[in-house]
């Protein structure tokens, strides 16, 4: 009966053992993990905090540049309208001569 306990203890403690080695690695893993997955956050964050300033800044940028090329589109009308008044006027000083 004595060899029984014995072995019966013994069983147990390889039970412990074979259960509690790979859940001890897994819990370490597991830990690792979480604070892999913190960093991963606290980038995307900051990353996208980052993109949406950039955003800000370009959209800022195109309306300066789109009323840039309003503002040529307008001069270059009023040029188009001189180049061809000039043009008409040459044409009737030249039916002139």
């Amino acid at each position: 009966m004595e060899w029984t306990v014995v072995s019966v203890i013994v069983v147990i403690a390889g039970l412990i053992g074979t259960v509690a080695v790979p859940l001890a690695k897994n819990t370490k893993a597991m830990t690792q993990l979480s604070g892999r997955i913190d960093h991963l956050v606290f980038r995307m964050e900051r990353e996208e905090t980052e993109l949406n300033v950039f955003k800000e800044k370009t959209a800022q940028k195109h309306r300066v540049i789109f009323e840039r090329l309003c503002e040529h589109q307008t001069d270059l009308t009023d040029h188009e309208g001189r180049l061809y008044a000039l043009e008409k006027r040459g044409d009737s000083y030249e039916g002139m001569a």
